[in-house]
Parts: C-alpha cells; sequence; structure tokens
C-alpha cells in the first residue's frame, strides 16, 4: 500500500499538490487503489483512490489509523547542525524513524552552521515518517540559541547537557532509564563542543551534565546514540 502526505476533508482524502507527480506518474495511483495518506496529525487515513487528476488526486476515506507508530514519552533534542548539512540530514532521517518527538536547531559559541534549509529538513522529516510509518511529523523548532532555549525550555523537562569536557558527569542512558516517564530535553553541541561558559549557564538553569558512553562522538552520532538510548529505556 502506498503512503503519501494529504489531508482529510469530511469523508475524502486529498493529496498535496507535492505527492502528485510522484503519485500519478511514477507510482500510477489508479481509481481504486487504496492509500494511506498521513498529514502528520498521529493518525493515518486509508482510503480507496476516487479521482486521479494530474493537478488532484482524491480518495474515499475508509479508516483512520490512530496514533499510528507512535512512541512512548517525549524527547526533544536541541541540536547543533553540523558544518556539512548531509550529516545533520542524515541525523533527522535515522532519529524520525526511531521516534523522536522534537528537534530544535542549536546555534553554540562553537557553532560553523547557523543557517539552515527548513524546507528541506521538513521533506526529510516527512520522507522519513513515511517510510517508517510514523503518523505523526516531529515538532521542528527554528534555529535557537543556548542561551534562550535554556531560559524557554529548562523548567518543562528533564533538561540535560552532554559534552565531552573534564568534569562530573552522569550516564545518559541511566538517568532516562530512571526517569522513562518524564519529557527529555537533550542538548548536543557542535564540532567544537560547548563553551564552559554555556556548561555553567545550563547547570545553574538546573541541566544534568551528562555523558554518551565511553567514546567521543561525532555530533550526529551522538544524537543518533541518544535516541536509540531513550527508545531503549
Amino acid at each position: 500500500m502506498h503512503s503519501f502526505w494529504g489531508q482529510r476533508e469530511g469523508d475524502l482524502l486529498r493529496l498535496d499538490a507535492e505527492e502528485l507527480a510522484h503519485a500519478v506518474k511514477s507510482l500510477r495511483v489508479e481509481t481504486g487503489d487504496v492509500i494511506q495518506v498521513f498529514d502528520g496529525s498521529g493518525d493515518v487515513y486509508v482510503g480507496r483512490v476516487s479521482q486521479v487528476h494530474k493537478k488532484y488526486v482524491l480518495a474515499q476515506h475508509l479508516e483512520t489509523l490512530r496514533d499510528y507508530g507512535a512512541v512512548s514519552g517525549h524527547l526533544h533534542i536541541a541540536i547543533a547542525p553540523t558544518k556539512n548539512v548531509d550529516r545533520i540530514h542524515f541525523f533527522l532521517e535515522k532519529a524520525v524513524e526511531m521516534g523522536i518527538h522534537e528537534i530544535s536547531p542549536l546555534v553554540a559559541f562553537h557553532s560553523e552552521r547557523r543557517h539552515w534549509n527548513e524546507e528541506r529538513a521538513l521533506r526529510i522529516m516527512k520522507a522519513a515518517c513515511t517510510q517508517s510509518r510514523k503518523g505523526r511529523l516531529p515538532l521542528l523548532h527554528s534555529p535557537r540559541t543556548v542561551e534562550s532555549l535554556i531560559k524557554e525550555d529548562a523548567a518543562a523537562s528533564l533538561a540535560c547537557m552532554a559534552t565531552c569536557m573534564d568534569s562530573p558527569q552522569e550516564s545518559w542512558v541511566e538517568l532516562v532509564r530512571k526517569n522513562p516517564e518524564r519529557p527529555v530535553l537533550l542538548m548536543i553541541g557542535p564540532e567544537g563542543d560547548f563553551s564552559a561558559e554555556e556548561l555553567a549557564l545550563a547547570q545553574a538553569a538546573g541541566f544534568h551534565h551528562v555523558h554518551l558512553g565511553e567514546h567521543r562522538l561525532r555530533t550526529e552520532t551522538a544524537g543518533l546514540y541518544a535516541v536509540a538510548a531513550f527508545a531503549q529505556r
């Protein structure tokens, strides 16, 4: 069964405009085909195609799959985009597949990339949702600084900052295992790590200083390690 992004309009399902060429020309969807339609809400709609046109594809709604592919808990990772943008795109794709709930691009003192293409990032995330059968599209924020994230989100979550610094740290794996029901925020820095001042600011706001195991990990690998550990908590 093919999967597409679209909207439910009463008893009809309508594919998004950017899906039409793929559906009509590549997959050759025909009247009578049964398809799945994702809208990012968490629910996925099953429908039977009733009209196919180069400007629209409509389907009759048959069934709603509630909380499709939902992953328990709530994991918010704030991560500094890498200088090589393909590496952070790889993180986005795989993190969605494993069930991340919220993502913030992070601008830190040592960041080498401070801007990115949010539309492209969303396209990657949406494709990962359909491929991995995740009905809810993770919330993707606009880039935020370390300081603003600490002020806005620290109080609402079990807040953590992962660094490679030689100072007392807790285990991220053990921390999420001990708090399986709490929403979690984890900050992961750029290639040059967070600055000592950023760590001090986070700790003053109540952040846990955590490590991600014994090995030094690249930014996107650290993010995926964290998502996998949360999923297995």
